[in-house]
């Protein structure tokens, strides 16, 4: 049986499925899909960033593991705490941050940095 290498062109096959998969949102409340109006989207970057300089990752809401497909979340209003991972490309280097924000109800947040060219200083949730 011959096998053969994967060529440039299957790989760019692959490439839109490797991005969707990186793109997910989960959803981490109990009940019924709430309508857009009652619940809170949160987002950080994808597992796949195109070599973004700084890479946010969401790891953890409410002590609960997200999945590394997973680049959003859609939650319940409230207080909420994030473990997020923090990575410089530049340096390599990464750093962890606990964030706990107040989410409102139809609200659409998104994770920044504030980093230099080494390091993570600090990560933030802002309204999109």
């Amino acid at each position: 049986m011959k096998t053969t290498k994967p060529t440039t062109r299957h790989l760019l096959a692959l490439l839109p499925i490797a991005v969707l998969a990186s793109c997910a949102t989960e959803r981490l409340y109990d009940g019924p899909a709430l309508p857009k109006t009652e619940r809170a989207i949160v987002r950080a970057d994808p597992i796949v960033s195109a070599g973004l300089p700084v890479q946010l990752r969401l790891r953890q809401v409410d002590g609960r593991e997200i999945g590394v497909s997973s680049s959003a979340v859609e939650l319940a209003p409230g207080t909420h705490r994030f473990l997020v991972d923090c990575r410089v490309e530049e340096s390599g280097s990464v750093n962890r941050f606990v964030v706990e924000e107040e989410l409102i109800p139809g609200g659409r947040y998104r994770f920044v940095a504030k980093a230099s060219t080494r390091n993570c200083e600090a990560v933030e949730l802002i309204g999109d």
